[in-house]
């Protein structure tokens, strides 16, 4: 339905923040995979693949003296996220599912000698579109949001949020969950009364 693309919604924002997504290879063709939808915003954000059977995982998106880089996965070693760091931090962000992202905090090269760092309490997910299995589940997107905002303020990510509720409401009455696609004003009420 081109009626319902968002795409002329979406903002594009700078970042300092060092952000590399690693994207599992099954994630490559799902269309509702967020991972995209955070680099066409964030065009500083770089995105490489693993596994890949043809050729061998680019390591060099992490190669910068000037950025110590950590990765974003709630191991029992990880470490709270937090804001104004004594230096500067650059995050890989894992794109899969649950499993396939704690497999890749494990075994994924450079990746896994990262120290890991786990998002602080926050807002459960609003991307419904697919189901979470784990209660500190959510996408990629949001989690790539929520690091900006800890890193560099709620300011710079007010239209990435904005873009992804457009978004969300409209995957959601496609697939039958929200009876509009206008975003709600309390998501928690309208997607327990879609279900």
């Amino acid at each position: 339905m081109p009626e319902l693309c968002a795409c002329a919604e979406f903002p594009k924002i700078e970042v300092r923040t060092p952000l590399v997504i690693v994207q599992h290879v099954g994630e490559r063709a799902k269309p509702t995979n967020t991972a995209k939808m955070l680099a066409a915003m964030v065009p500083s954000v770089q995105m490489i693949h693993f596994p890949l059977l043809d050729r061998s995982f680019d390591e060099t998106p992490f190669d910068r003296q000037d950025v110590v880089f950590k990765t974003l996965y709630p191991r029992e070693d990880a470490e709270p996220l937090v804001g104004a760091p004594s230096e500067p931090v650059g995050i890989a962000i894992l794109d899969g599912t649950w499993h396939q992202c704690s497999r890749m905090s494990r075994r994924v090269p450079r990746v896994r000698d990262f120290p890991c760092v786990a998002l602080p309490e926050g807002p459960a997910s609003i991307w419904r579109v697919r189901t979470q299995h784990d209660a500190r589940g959510m996408s990629t997107f949001e989690a790539g949001v929520r690091v900006i905002e800890i890193l560099e303020g709620r300011a710079v990510v007010e239209p990435l949020l904005r873009a992804f509720e457009i978004v969300t409401a409209r995957a959601l009455y496609m697939k039958g969950r929200l009876r509009s696609p206008e975003v709600p004003r309390d998501w928690d009420l309208a997607l327990a009364d879609g279900e």
